[in-house]
């Protein structure tokens, strides 16, 4: 479930509250999806972290706004891939073409000024062997939760994979579920909640159209919110669940684990 899952998911998640994007600005995201195997997981976590300060070059030169690091869970290796990363672009463009192929070596060059051609070398020669990049998917988040929430090292996001069955969905989940969401925001039993539209792949083959994700400041309120009752409707407002259901069928549910962050 969890690879087919992985060909459509790209997600994470907010803009004000998840991302720190400008209100009103549209945000572009880029998930990468890496399998990674028990033997070379310390190579891996070392691989990002030396990536992060090439990233760190990326956003002053305004090529992108951010970039994180999720580890799936659970992560086992029969699994899919155990951890996804995530771009942040300001444009469509932008996401498109990744890292300009001219800039890349002045990137590197700014952010390890003292490592020689040989330590590169090894570095990017480690990068390609600690992980295969399984998938990538292209999303752009279309709706979210207003809030103040700051997403730090240990916030967990929970996501749900959506296939759309008719046109009404995207307005079912602004009219219907994000005024429930809004308040388990207010009243802090979840960080933020967002929706996704994925731009590729798509098609009537693709596992899922949309993302709906809600964060968590760490596994305690996400407990928390698991374990209460949600809650009671009243009838009015149970009709209308039941019939904005029927609009999406739900995938797949995943969960992972914030562990690096660069802004």
């Amino acid at each position: 479930m969890k690879k087919s899952f992985l060909l459509v998911v790209l997600m994470l998640l907010s803009t004000a509250t998840l991302f720190a994007q400008q209100e009103n600005d549209q945000l572009y995201i880029l998930m990468e999806f890496m399998s990674v195997s028990d033997e070379m997981d310390g190579d891996y976590q070392q691989v990002e972290e030396f990536w992060t300060k090439i990233h760190q070059q990326r956003i002053a030169e305004n090529d992108i706004i951010g970039w994180d690091l999720w580890a799936m869970m659970p992560n086992g290796t029969e699994q899919g891939s155990q951890y996804f990363t995530v771009t942040l672009f300001s444009s469509l463009a932008a996401m498109l073409e990744g890292i300009p192929g001219d800039k890349f070596q002045q990137y590197l060059q700014n952010a390890y000024p003292d490592m020689d051609d040989n330590e590169l070398d090894a570095m990017m020669e480690k990068t390609v062997k600690s992980r295969d990049i399984a998938h990538q998917v292209f999303t752009t988040e279309i709706n979210n939760t207003s809030g103040d929430f700051d997403m730090q090292i240990g916030t967990v996001i929970v996501f749900d994979i959506m296939k759309q069955q008719n046109d009404n969905y995207e307005k079912v989940e602004d009219e219907i579920f994000k005024p429930w969401h809004q308040e388990m925001v207010d009243n802090g039993q979840k960080g933020a909640w967002g929706l996704l539209r994925i731009l590729i792949p798509s098609g009537s083959q693709a596992v899922g159209s949309h993302i709906t994700y809600s964060m968590y400041k760490d596994f305690e309120q996400l407990a928390n919110h698991w374990e209460s009752d949600g809650g009671e409707m009243d009838l009015t407002t149970s009709l209308a669940v039941q019939k904005a259901l029927k609009t999406r069928d739900m995938r797949g549910v995943e969960m992972a684990r914030l562990i690096m962050k660069v802004r």
